[in-house]
């Protein structure tokens, strides 16, 4: 049944499954293939192949295609040929080959406690050469660069001996192989190593040599090779991630030349492996660059902007290209995420997928880019003002939305979630605090053992700034967040007053237990966002909000998963316990949920008792 498109979108739409789509690939037919997120088919991941006009779903039904090497898993299948892909299997985390028509993928390899992750074809030897991931001892995971023979399955070591690997991409003509890696205590987006490596002709490494990073100066990620057997990639060293080359190809240079500069960057936090958010296609680069949160597609030539393409996007993602067209994710602030093809001459555009959005476009809150100055720094925000106010109030009441990671960053695109809220009056402001990422090396890293210190300033001064220019109503602020967002959501209420209330789902009270559930890609994260667990356990015990429950005076509503091993569900009972001694505390448990609420029916209940909770306080509040 349609929705009217007269009222507000309904919490069940706004929490509905979403196509996602990701990982593109193209072969010499110009087939087209990407990975579809399918909530209508259990939420499992499968290959899509887009052919002359037509999708077709590859993956049969027993079958889904997602790495967990690191956790969060990225890049997980492959083209061996026109016809033919290796994949990696949710469910067993094991390289299966495939075929056009074959609904019984062959399994390559079948290593019991091993991931696999971040395939690549290396047509000259007739393997894969992919991350391994060794869980045979859960308290040592040990990660390394493997090659996997497509004749019999047999595995050949290429490399370890880091913490991380990531990206490998070998040349056109199979003699060269480029990597990523980093160690403890840095995470990719702090510092990492870019290798250049000479192949024999066996296949095995030859030569090695780190050609970046060494100083752990840089987060540099992304490596590519041209046709002429040039190797790219991109790094900050300067400040901004852009493309760059090597200085010299000989020696042991860990310095940089970036190919197309701009104070823009080229790539998003590198949560997953095998993004791509450039192309070097003939004698151009094609680049996706980020500035203040919104995305363009961009043409250079000999280092110099030719043009923009596609621009009535606002965020892009995984690139690719044929001859003659562009493929890659595009969405906008009154769109969902699509795939677009673009014809690398004429600049057309044609959408391959299309929008599920149940509104007309008219029906779309659309955001304002908005910024203030914090000190020296200026801080970023996307604001939306609902065209009417639902709470009967002028001006609005208005919720504070912060994202996770922290080290992750919103963008200027549809998001049913914050359309349930604006289309009912709700103004909005979504805040890329300090340690987002999309403004550089110096703000990403801005967060050094300032979580719950930076961020939380940030949301106060963005919020005085709304209120000072009368947007928003003074009596009426609101601030949630998840996970890591909620514990800047909790942390933001004991340092100010200038809220009425809060939300923080499986939201952290207690950062220094959190060290002891992690796992291995982020056990050293809090090392970085507040400091040593043993040395500065002051620290944590001065940031955690359940120290300082006391402070909060307003209520809080809380929403916990019973299942929950990161957050666990006695931090959210203690807290919201102690916050009950003094004020208003609404708690809601899900027995089957664990961190991050995947049943639908549950996202629907925790919305609508979200907005009710909300709603009863404007409605209390004293509007002037």
């Amino acid at each position: 049944m349609n929705q009217d498109v007269n009222q507000p979108i309904s919490a069940d739409k706004a929490v509905a499954g979403l196509k996602a789509y990701g990982q593109l690939a193209c072969n010499r037919r110009n087939d087209v293939f990407w990975v579809e997120y399918c909530p209508e088919l259990g939420g499992r991941n499968c290959l899509v192949c887009w052919s002359n006009g037509r999708s077709e779903n590859l993956t049969p039904e027993n079958f889904d295609v997602r790495s967990r090497v690191h956790e969060y898993g990225g890049l997980s299948w492959c083209l061996i040929s026109d016809d033919e892909w290796v994949f990696v299997n949710q469910k067993d985390q094991q390289l299966y080959v495939q075929s056009f028509g074959d609904r019984h993928p062959d399994r390559l390899t079948d290593a019991p406690e091993i991931r696999y992750g971040n395939p690549v074809y290396d047509s000259h030897h007739h393997r894969i050469i992919a991350i391994e991931e060794d869980h045979i001892r859960p308290d040592d995971v040990i990660n390394r660069l493997v090659a996997i023979s497509l004749e019999d399955g047999s595995r050949a070591l290429l490399h370890e001996g880091h913490d991380f690997y990531v990206d490998p991409a070998l040349s056109h003509d199979g003699n060269q192989l480029s990597f990523i890696t980093w160690d403890h205590p840095e995470q990719p987006w702090t510092a990492s190593q870019w290798h250049l490596a000479t192949l024999n002709t066996q296949g095995q490494i030859a030569e090695h040599r780190i050609i970046a990073g060494q100083g752990n100066d840089q987060s540099v990620h992304q490596p590519q090779f041209d046709s002429a057997g040039q190797v790219f990639a991109v790094s900050d060293q300067d400040g901004w991630w852009n493309v760059c080359q090597p200085v010299s190809r000989l020696g042991a240079s860990s310095k940089v030349s970036v190919v197309c500069s701009m104070e823009a960057e080229c790539m998003t936090a590198p949560w997953q492996f095998g993004a791509r958010h450039y192309v070097m296609a003939d004698t151009e680069c094609f680049i996706i660059a980020f500035s203040q949160a919104r995305a363009s597609l961009l043409a250079y030539e000999a280092g110099q902007q030719k043009r923009e393409l596609a621009s009535e996007y606002s965020h892009f993602q995984s690139l690719t290209a044929s001859e003659t067209h562009l493929y890659c994710v595009a969405a906008s602030p009154a769109q969902l995420p699509v795939v677009i093809q673009v014809d690398r001459l004429s600049g057309q555009v044609e959408e391959l997928t299309t929008s599920t959005w149940p509104q007309p476009a008219s029906s779309v809150v659309t955001p304002e880019s908005i910024v203030f100055a914090v000190g020296n720094a200026h801080i970023q925000g996307f604001f939306y003002s609902p065209a009417e106010s639902g709470c009967n109030a002028e001006p609005p009441p208005l919720v504070v939305f912060l994202h996770g990671g922290p080290s992750a960053s919103t963008y200027p695109t549809l998001q049913p979630k914050i359309q349930y809220w604006a289309q009912r009056g709700f103004a909005v402001l979504d805040l890329n605090y300090r340690g987002s990422t999309g403004f550089g090396r110096a703000f990403r890293l801005s967060l050094h053992q300032q979580w719950g210190i930076s961020d939380v300033e940030d949301a106060i001064k963005a919020v005085q700034a709304l209120v000072d220019g009368n947007r928003v109503n003074a009596d009426a602020v609101f601030i949630r967040g998840s996970s890591a967002g909620g514990f800047t959501a909790l942390s933001a209420l004991v340092a100010s007053d200038c809220f009425a209330g809060g939300a923080s789902l499986y939201g952290v009270t207690d950062p220094l237990a959190l060290t002891k559930a992690t796992h291995k890609f982020e056990s050293h994260y809090l090392d970085w966002l507040i400091g040593d667990p043993y040395r500065d356990i002051g620290r944590y015990q001065a940031r955690a909000p359940f120290t300082h429950s006391k402070d909060i005076t307003v209520p809080v509503i809380f929403f916990q998963g019973e299942l929950d091993k990161v957050v666990v569900p006695e931090q959210t009972r203690e807290m919201a316990r102690l916050l009950a001694l003094h004020t208003r505390v609404k708690v809601h448990y899900y027995a089957e949920e664990g961190h991050g609420f995947r049943q639908h029916v549950n996202q629907v209940d925790a919305l609508e008792k979200e907005y009710q909770f909300f709603l009863e306080l404007v409605s209390n509040a004293n509007f002037k």
